[in-house]
């Protein structure tokens, strides 16, 4: 039995606008006709068409048949236009019935009775009157008299067959040789609504060989359209079978327009393309007209491995269709992503289907996302899901459409997926999925929640929406019936077990199933002590809570792990006394300025002269205390000099001694940082030669109350470098530019407990003067800067400054520059760095006179070391890191100098930046190894000198 390809019929109101599908299925013949005798009261008629006419209301005619017995046949009547609709059946010599007029519709009549056979014919209407038409067909035998359907390819010049009825015509046959199909084709059916809305419009197509079978077919109705004047049709044609295309319409103005393409793997006009990893980049096409048919055969290596398809443009218009290797249909007609697997090969046709918005082009997305071993390998295996996945922050582009990660669920788990655009151009957030083995996605929603279920080890997959070309974005994947995966909640150790009051201590948890949520209580004190979780590992067996204990008691707390509304007691938290030293902790505040001689803010308004001195009151400012402060961290911008000349900052109320801090020329504007103790609540800036302006801006203060933080000196490392793209893009920072840099969880530093960072940040190629600031992360700028530039010039400085959410950022004024940071150290809320111990800032190196080293330039790839511990006040031992102003001056050739710890190897970290004939400054926080530091001088020759200005003590 034939299969019909469609059946749709519409109101005469929606014939303007709607497409009337294929309405049966019937067989057409081919051969040549042969009239039989002509029976008493009977009219013979020969097959094909015949054209009758009613006189009288309520006939019926006899037409004898040609058909012997055994034959099959159909008869096919107009349905509508001109003339009478009219009903078939037949019956034998003898009046016995063989078939209905719906097995004739069918092409399902088989004459079993004996011939000579007739056909009964009668109006619709039993009132109507006039010319009919019936077009018979004999379905058993090749026929002769059918045009070709040829063989079409996807290029844009595919053969068709444009077929027209009306003027008595109202069915047409088509032909499809035995040696001309694949085994699987698409056929395209164009049908040409009416220009008169009157004629009730409608046709049908059916497709049968000559033994009386129809090839499967599935009509492919486009997403949202219920009817099409332009359809797609799959068939799968036996091997070595003719086949007869039967097309019935109506005896009006009709056009139908057919063609048919291989969509098997010898496809012809498919642009070949390789399966390609999640992410990259995707093919792209032209959409050409609206209904046109593009096809891109995509490979891979295996039968087994799974694709991702998904068709994508500016009006989420282009529909695809996809075939495998056989022509099977692994994908039905869709606007979205499907997942094929099963065959090495997929014809991916596309569409922009009629009443479609049409793109000027289109971007098709065929990634290979899992094989026959497992989901695609650049996709990461995630260590838990307890609790979710992510927070995920990126930014996808054409050149990455997507990311994935394979996640740890089990059937059962359920996950809200939120995404959020971060972008502010207005483009939206990524489409996620999460994606069975079985290649279903079973994420639902749209804009920026999705539920999505898991499943045994799910895919989950962030791609562009099908109308965007870009997004930034923020995804986070939260289990709503936690614990999600196949782990329980386990707690295990909690560590350390003491820790030092007047610290914020950090506790490391060890389990399972530990998440974000689960939280450390002390109880045993004057009031329970809640610890804030920072972080948990991937794996989610690692938790570090931090815990304030600066206010503490000392004594015994009981630690108590509650997670998922479950308590697990383990054991106690020692509490031990604070220390008592005169060293001091450090506390990092927001960067503020609080002196400019220019505005007299601080400080009387006015240029500080030759010889003169201007005082600055730094405690009890800036939220600095009033007591306990020891030694103030200020960078020191010195302007408008009007000689060459240095400045020195020191202790208000003491001798100022031969140690200085910058090194100007008239006309020059430079920075320095500096660390200066602090005796009477004042320090004091000294001017030697000319006239100069000072301004001071405070990055945070020393104390001895125990409240602040430790430093963790490193080895100097580069973090930043705009560029090679080390740490942050590839680009200069232009003018009102920001770069951010993620300090935590790099170089050794840890993931949580940082306050701040001790950064030597370098300015290089500058397009026209500039400033530089360097400030936390997250926070509102201020007018404090760290670093001065000219064009050209290429300046360093050192900054400590704070860290709020693990990075900080650096803005830069005017014109463009590259910017480098390279790390030296940390301070940290756990206890475990040193403290330190201002002095009075001492000359320690003279390579000019000798001091601390031989007399002499360092010359070209030149060290000298100098011994540190043991000399100016400083222990022979426990000296974890000194701070040192070293000063560049006299240098033969363009050079950079480096210090670091002696006995170490030199890494790529540089402190100065000199050219031929500059002095020039530098603070530098060295680490000490063994008691001394070396200084490395890169080319040319140069003289250095160094002055202490303290020192960290473990």
């Amino acid at each position: 039995m034939p299969t019909p390809l469609a059946s749709v019929r519409r109101p005469i109101s929606t014939v303007l606008t709607c497409l009337l599908a294929v309405l049966g299925a019937l067989l057409l013949p081919a051969g040549t006709a042969h009239a039989a005798p002509v029976a008493q009261n009977c009219v013979g008629v020969a097959e094909g068409r015949y054209a009758g006419q009613f006189t009288a209301a309520g006939q019926t005619h006899c037409l004898e048949l040609p058909s012997p017995q055994g034959a099959r046949i159909a008869a096919l009547t107009s349905l509508g236009g001109a003339g009478v609709t009219v009903q078939v059946e037949v019956v034998d010599k003898n009046g016995a019935a063989q078939c209905t007029a719906a097995d004739l519709g069918r092409g399902e009549c088989q004459l079993t009775g004996t011939a000579p056979f007739r056909a009964l014919v009668h109006a619709n209407d039993t009132s109507a009157t006039g010319t009919y038409g019936v077009h018979f067909v004999r379905m058993d035998v090749a026929q002769n008299g059918c045009q070709v359907l040829p063989a079409g390819s996807f290029a844009d010049d595919a053969a068709s067959v444009r077929l027209e009825t009306g003027n008595g015509v109202f069915s047409h046959c088509l032909s499809i040789p035995a040696d001309a199909h694949s085994a699987s084709e698409l056929l395209r059916i164009r049908y040409g609504l009416p220009d008169d809305p009157e004629v009730f419009p409608k046709y049908a197509i059916s497709i049968v060989d000559t033994d009386g079978n129809g090839p499967s077919c599935y009509s492919h109705p486009a997403q949202g359209q219920q009817v099409r004047t332009d359809g797609l049709t799959s068939c799968d044609f036996a091997a070595g079978k003719a086949y007869t295309v039967l097309i019935q319409g109506q005896d009006a103005p009709r056009t139908h327009t057919l063609d048919r393409r291989d969509v098997t793997a010898t496809a012809r006009g498919c642009t070949v393309s390789a399966a390609t990893a999640v992410g990259a980049p995707a093919i792209t096409g032209t959409s050409g007209q609206t209904g046109a048919l593009r096809c891109h055969r995509i490979t891979t290596d295996a039968a087994t491995d799974r694709l991702h398809i998904n068709p994508r443009d500016v009006h989420n218009g282009t529909n695809v269709l996809v075939m495998d290797n056989n022509g099977g249909i692994a994908c039905h007609q869709r606007t979205w992503a499907c997942t094929p697997t099963g065959s090495t090969g997929y014809q991916v046709v596309t569409q922009v289907p009629e009443n479609y918005n049409l793109p000027a082009g289109y971007r098709l997305d065929a990634w290979r996302i899992a094989t026959a071993a497992g989901p695609a390998p650049e996709c990461p295996r995630i260590g838990s899901v307890a609790y979710g996945y992510g927070p995920l922050t990126g930014t996808l582009s054409e050149q990455r459409t997507g990311v994935c990660a394979v996640l740890p669920s089990v059937s059962g788990d359920q996950f809200r997926a939120e995404i959020t655009s971060t972008a502010t151009d207005g483009s939206p957030g990524p489409e996620p999925a999460l994606y069975t083995k079985a290649g279903t996605n079973l994420c639902t929603g749209s804009s920026s929640t999705y539920d999505c279920q898991g499943s045994d080890q799910s895919l989950f997959v962030l791609s562009l929406q099908d109308w965007a070309d870009h997004s930034a974005y923020r995804a986070n994947l939260v289990c709503t019936n936690a614990p999600c995966g196949s782990e329980e909640v386990s707690v295990g150790t909690v560590t350390p077990t003491t820790a030092q009051s007047g610290t914020v201590a950090t506790l490391t948890v060890q389990g399972t199933a530990l998440g974000m949520n689960t939280t450390v209580r002390l109880t045993g004190g004057p009031a329970p002590l809640t610890a804030t979780t920072v972080s948990v590992s991937e794996d989610g067996r690692t938790l570090k809570a931090s815990v304030d204990l600066r206010t503490a008691p000392a004594g015994n707390w009981n630690i108590h792990v509650v997670a998922l509304n479950s308590e697990y007691a383990r054991g106690t938290l020692t509490v031990t006394p604070p220390a008592v030293s005169g060293l001091g902790t450090y506390k990092p505040i927001t960067p503020t300025r609080l002196m400019d001689t220019r505005s007299g803010l601080g400080v009387p308004k006015a240029k500080v002269g030759q010889g003169g001195t201007a005082t600055l009151q730094v405690t009890g400012t800036a939220g600095i205390p009033a007591a306990g402060v020891t030694a103030v961290v200020l960078n020191v911008t010195a302007t408008g000099p009007t000689t060459d000349s240095y400045v020195s900052v020191y202790p208000d109320g003491t001798t100022r001694t031969s140690a200085s801090n910058l090194n100007v020329t008239a006309g020059q504007t430079i920075p320095n940082l500096v660390i200066v103790p602090v005796v009477n609540g004042k320090v004091s800036f000294y001017n030697n030669a000319g006239s100069v302006d000072l301004i001071a801006d405070i990055a945070g203060y020393y104390t001895t109350d125990g409240t602040g933080s430790t430093y963790k000196p490193i080895t100097p490392t580069r973090l930043m470098d705009t560029r090679s793209g080390l740490g942050v893009p590839k680009a200069k920072i232009g003018q009102g530019g920001t770069a951010t840099l993620q300090v935590t969880g790099t170089a050794g530093l840890p993931a949580s407990g940082v306050t701040a960072v001790v950064l030597n940040v370098t300015a290089t190629d500058p397009t026209d003067a500039s400033y530089v600031s360097v400030y936390p992360d997250g926070t509102t700028r201020t007018s404090a800067s760290n670093l001065n530039v000219t064009a050209g010039q290429t300046i360093p400085n050192l900054v400590i400054v704070p860290v709020v959410n693990g990075k900080v950022s650096f803005y830069n004024n005017a014109g463009s520059v590259d910017l480098i940071a390279d790390i030296a150290g940390y301070y940290t809320t756990d206890g475990t760095g040193s403290t330190y111990k201002p002095i009075t800032p001492t000359r320690l190196m003279d390579t000019r006179s000798g001091l601390g080293v031989p007399k002499a330039k360092i010359g070209q790839g030149g060290t000298a070391t100098l011994q540190v511990t043991g000399t100016a006040g400083l222990p022979a031992s426990g000296v974890t890191a000194v701070v040192l102003n070293v000063t560049a001056t006299d240098p033969t050739d363009a050079s950079y100098v480096s210090v670091y710890p002696d006995g170490t190897t030199r890494t790529s970290a540089s402190n100065l930046n000199v050219t031929a004939g500059q002095t020039i400054p530098n603070l530098v926080i060295v680490p000490v190894v063994n008691g001394k530091v070396s200084f490395y001088n890169n080319a040319g020759s140069v003289d250095l000198i160094a002055d202490i200005a303290g020192y960290y003590t473990s």
